[in-house]
């Protein structure tokens, strides 16, 4: 019986199971697969908030450039009942406290509360127990003083009984002038909560001072204030501290982000500043003392130009935040090509000058390189274009323990619109100042665009989801934040829009993905109720999450003051550690998932801080090269090339490493830039190198030394000099373009043979040297990468065969025919591809593939075919790899805003477009489905002044989207085309004709040189690169300047190195034994050497 009741039941759950997948199948067709994110609708919610603007001839965005920049929200639970209430911040009418009543249900309850804003232009919000008492007090930022505009700075002392006493002015913090936003918190860890306030300033951006005038201009109602709390010394009042702590108050800020995490690791909570406009971002590092240093340009190499809000949070949960910070850049190709982007060239060099870092219209992610520097990681990642955006917020939206990345964007009107920008240059004088302002605002575009969620796939790999996840509505979105408003384990997120309803969307993560969660309230000091500023850390069997809590975050706004991890699949917590100090951790649990804890202050097991190991695979050493690479940065290669994507003027220095003496040490040629000599320096027996004059290298000073080789080129058994000039300066075929021969007379003292080789004068990039014909001579393959003046052009690239005497003729038609296309060539070298015992001719560079030329028995050169992908390779080096003949190919990597691959690849199209005897090289880049013209419609027409009339405006400029769009079809069809299909450094496989690319790191910066080495039967691989010399619209490759990797599991890992601020822009990497020991020298451009002990 009980037999046939199994059956009976088995049998219907079979039917139930095939009936529900039959009412599915039929249901997909009628019901929208259900989003991560709903939109709840005001009806449902109680909330009609609305940030209503209003423009007028005397108060618009001509008026006011910040008019449309929106306000904030801030979330907390102001009665302690469990549930978030939401408070949002209103340009022209009056702020909103919601009250939840649970189950997305808000009750107003703004007019018994009392904090309406009194009618101010409110700008930031947020929460925070200013006054120690346990409840969430509430600061709102205004702009006051200001074209009839009245308002200050409002601080609501909440009563406890959803009622708030306005004491601003007894705190001593009723601002009035244009403040932003506001972050509090323990900056001196006395305990108590201090104040930033961000201000904005209101001069004109156009007009720009010295960047040292940041430190003598103090603005009142435009610089930022730091307040500092008295509450740990009895009163409930603040002071300001700004000059003292080292805070910067200046009229050249235009303050639109603050955040604050600790960004080296010592334990006191840092600052960053984003800024609009010209002056840099501001990065302070607390000193510990009470002070701050403000820090950027020597922890970032650049940064979002015009900087609006910021996130401060560990994406990659290594224990370091990132810093993520918005810009405007479109990512639709019309509206980009049509607005303000990169300053023009001169206009970059001119802000250089006068002491800004550098700056780029595009968000920015900023990875913390453990403390030590960030790298911008934005291009690689995707994360760089989100329109004109506002908020950013780092937080886990689908709780699947990695934190992803939601960003607000849009503007109601858009001043960065270039045919705006024209006629406003240039208005009609006949019009008077109403119908002025009526003209000028009906030619400001107006566009509400989605918001963008970047979902974390992977370690560092971005998606945008918006749509797929329900976040796409269009809207003008300003401030955002985010707190589970249901207490149902999925955070929610919450918008304040411009003339638009606030959106307020559920989180349906529990009920769509069951991933799991964990929740940390805080309980700290007496003076610091939640806790803010202290760290939470939690380990699980999947590894370690780390947030830091904080109620000011992305733009104007700030979280509710609890954090959120998701934890995917883990359902129990190990430990969880709360560092509320910089000597002050604690440890907590285990735990289950699923639940909310809170954790107080001296509940927890002390911990004593550990100090982090880091690997020690080599160090760096001094040993006196008193030398420093001088390159001559006046001259701009885009001044005579509009064209050109990047530098060629500043290639070197050149390095060559051997024995020239002798005495059985290594010696050190390094090459100058042009107008600066080489120098030869002697390895003594200590392992330091002294310099040994040279007469003749000062004569040669006028050329660029790009590479460099010490070969016996005589035979007399003495290691001789090659040296390989280019550098882009001289004109082709100069004299001081010519490569040189410096004969040795066995002591190190060098001759120059003016007659070794034959007056070419090409700029020579790479030099291989063999014995070519069996001679028992060394002959040398000269590599080319450019025409000076004429980019695009085939350079002519060459064979010198020795006549045994270290005298040279080009016979490159004899051995490889009459008109070889090598390319433009950056690397050369000899290696036994295919494990027959000969070396061939392996050849790579720019727009082009591997080449690899085989000698065949009549001693002539024949091209192999292969498979290797087309890329910008700058370097090659011959590896083995698991057995096989292999090359790692240094490529420009991924982390730019060109993309390529092999269904859209890259091109170049080059011709005499206007037949004036000059060719052009027009570049062309995929932006989705379109074909770009990469070059801006201005620096088109200097290049072809026809575009002009062919393209009358910036609009008809933006519609193009393939190439025949942007000229004559059949100038097009008949120009020389070379294609880009691949931009990742890797390894690439001759046997297998495969392409193996290194791991994301290696992406993050052009590969210029590496070095492979054994250390204790593992393979070390060093990277060194980098390249400040792209175009202003493509911007410096600088993420990563030397980066080491460990070969483990048959893959290179990429390993931190603890070298700290070893910077640069490096060309050169060989290897060096200097007191019996392997090192490595590394050059840099326009820098001294680094000297590294294996």
């Amino acid at each position: 019986m009980v037999e046939i009741l199994k059956n009976s039941i088995t049998a219907l759950r079979a039917y139930l199971l095939q009936a529900y997948l039959l009412l599915l199948l039929f249901s997909c067709g009628e019901q929208e697969e259900e989003k991560l994110f709903t939109l709840l609708p005001a009806s449902e919610t109680g909330i009609d908030f609305s940030n209503d603007l209003t423009s007028t001839v005397d108060m618009n965005i001509l008026e006011y450039l910040y008019f449309y920049n929106g306000g904030g929200v801030a979330l907390g639970d102001i009665n302690n009942d469990g549930l978030i209430d939401i408070y949002f911040a209103s340009n022209q009418g009056e702020n909103k406290l919601y009250l939840n009543k649970g189950d997305f249900q808000f009750e107003d309850i703004t007019a018994q509360a009392g904090v309406d804003g009194g009618g101010g232009w409110s700008t930031g919000v947020t929460m925070a127990d200013v006054n120690g008492d346990g409840l969430l007090d509430i600061y709102v930022c205004q702009v006051g003083d200001y074209k009839g505009i009245n308002g200050k700075n409002k601080l609501y002392i909440n009563n406890g009984d959803l009622t708030f006493s306005e004491q601003a002015e007894s705190y001593g913090i009723a601002f009035e002038g244009f403040s932003t936003h506001a972050l509090f918190f323990d900056y001196d860890q006395d305990g108590d909560l201090d104040l930033y306030l961000l201000n904005h300033s209101i001069k004109k951006p156009e007009v720009f001072s010295h960047a040292d005038t940041k430190f003598e201009d103090q603005d009142e109602k435009g610089g930022d204030k730091l307040y500092q709390s008295q509450l740990a010394q009895g009163a409930t009042k603040m002071i300001e501290v700004t000059e003292e702590a080292g805070i910067l108050s200046s009229s050249l800020g235009f303050g639109l982000g603050v955040g604050i995490g600790d960004v080296n690791g010592d334990g006191w909570l840092d600052i960053y500043v984003s800024n609009d406009f010209t002056e840099d971002d501001y990065l302070y590092l607390n000193q510990g003392d009470g002070t701050f240093k403000e820090s950027l340009q020597t922890m970032i190499s650049h940064t979002s130009r015009y900087s609006m809000g910021n996130d401060i949070n560990d994406l990659n949960n290594d224990g370091f935040p990132e810093i993520f910070t918005t810009d405007m850049l479109p990512e639709d190709p019309v509206i980009w090509m049509k607005s303000i982007g990169e300053d023009k060239q001169e206009v970059y060099d001119i802000k250089k000058r006068f002491g800004y870092g550098d700056q780029y219209v595009r968000n920015h992610l900023q990875l913390n390189m453990q403390g030590e520097r960030f790298s911008d990681i934005a291009l690689l990642t995707e994360t760089f274009a989100t329109d004109w955006s506002w908020s950013p917020l780092i937080f886990d939206m689908d709780n699947d323990g990695q934190k992803d990345i939601h960003v607000t964007n849009g503007i109601v009107k858009r001043p960065n619109d270039l045919d705006f920008v024209q006629y406003s240059q240039s208005p009609n004088a006949a019009l008077s100042e109403k119908e002025l302002y009526e003209k000028l605002v009906s030619m400001l575009p107006t566009m509400k665009l989605s918001n963008y969620a970047f979902h974390q796939l992977d370690y560092l790999t971005f998606e945008n989801k918006a749509k797929a996840w329900g976040l796409d509505q269009l809207s003008y979105g300003s401030g955002s934040a985010y707190g589970d408003l249901n207490n149902d384990g999925a955070v929610d997120l919450v918008i304040n829009n411009i003339d638009q309803v606030a959106s307020i969307y559920r989180n349906n993560a529990q009920q769509i993905m069951k991933h799991h969660f964990f929740q940390v309230d805080l309980e700290g000091d007496a003076q610091n109720h939640f806790g803010i500023g202290a760290h939470v850390q939690i380990q699980t069997a999947s590894g370690m999450q780390h947030q830091l809590l904080s109620t000011s975050r992305g733009f104007q706004s700030g979280p509710a003051p609890t954090i959120h991890f998701g934890l995917g699949n883990e359902n129990k917590i190990e430990e969880v550690q709360v560092r509320w100090s910089s000597d002050f951790i604690e440890s907590f649990g285990p735990f289950d998932s699923n639940q909310k804890v809170k954790l107080k202050k001296g509940g927890g097991k002390r911990v004593l801080k550990e100090a982090k190991e880091q690997l020690k695979s080599f160090e760096q050493v001094e040993v006196g090269l008193d030398w420093s690479h001088a390159e001559n940065l006046e001259f701009d290669d885009m001044r005579r090339e509009y064209l050109i994507p990047r530098k060629y003027s500043t290639e070197g220095p050149a390095l060559a490493v051997g024995d020239v003496n002798g005495d059985g040490l290594e010696d050190i040629y390094l090459g100058g830039a042009k107008g600066q000599a080489g120098a030869l320096y002697l390895q003594l027996k200590d392992g330091t190198f002294q310099k040994k004059e040279q007469a003749l290298f000062e004569q040669m000073k006028p050329g660029e030394d790009v590479v460099a080789e010490f070969v016996d080129l005589n035979g007399n058994g003495h290691l001789d000099l090659y040296v390989g000039s280019g550098g882009y300066e001289n004109p082709q075929g100069h004299v001081f373009n010519f490569d040189r021969v410096y004969f040795n007379d066995g002591n190190g003292n060098f001759s120059f043979s003016p007659n070794a080789l034959p007056p070419l004068g090409e700029n020579t990039s790479s030099i291989a040297i063999h014995d070519i014909n069996g001679d028992g001579a060394p002959d040398i393959f000269i590599g080319s990468a450019a025409v000076t003046g004429n980019y695009g052009a085939e350079p002519y690239s060459y064979l010198l065969i020795n006549d045994g005497r270290g005298f040279f003729t080009d016979q490159t038609k004899k051995y490889f025919g009459e008109a070889p296309a090598f390319g433009m060539l950056q690397a050369a070298i000899w290696q036994d591809t295919d494990a027959d015992g000969q070396k061939e001719l392996v050849l790579t560079g720019e727009w082009g593939e591997v080449q690899i030329w085989k000698q065949e028995k009549d001693q002539y050169f024949s091209k192999i075919p292969n498979r290797s992908p087309r890329g910008m390779y700058l370097s090659a080096l011959p590896i083995t790899w698991n057995g096989q003949s292999a090359v790692l190919l240094g490529n420009m990597g991924t982390n730019q805003k060109w993309k390529a691959s092999e269904k859209k690849p890259l091109w170049l199209y080059h011709a005499d477009f206007d037949g004036n005897g000059q060719e052009d090289p027009l570049i062309f880049h995929y932006m989705g489905e379109k074909l770009l013209p990469f070059a801006t419609r201005d620096d088109l027409i200097k290049q072809i002044p026809a575009i002009k009339k062919l393209h009358g405006n910036y609009l008809e400029y933006a519609q193009i989207n393939n190439p025949s769009g942007i000229l004559n079809s059949k100038q097009i069809e008949e120009a020389r085309k070379l294609s880009v299909e691949n931009l990742e450094s890797g390894i690439y496989i001759y046997g297998d004709d495969n392409f193996i690319p290194l791991r994301i790191e290696g992406q993050f910066a052009p590969i210029q040189a590496a070095y492979v080495w054994e250390n204790h039967g593992t393979t070390h691989l060093l990277t060194v690169g980098g390249f400040y010399g792209y175009r202003n619209d493509l911007g410096r490759a600088d993420a990563m300047p030397m980066a080491l990797f460990v070969l483990e599991e048959g893959a290179f890992k990429f390993k931190s190195l603890p070298l700290g601020q070893i910077g640069g822009e490096y060309r050169q990497l060989k290897p060096i034994m200097i007191k019996n020991q392997l090192h490595l020298i590394a050059l840099r451009n326009n820098d001294s050497p680094i000297v590294l002990k294996l």
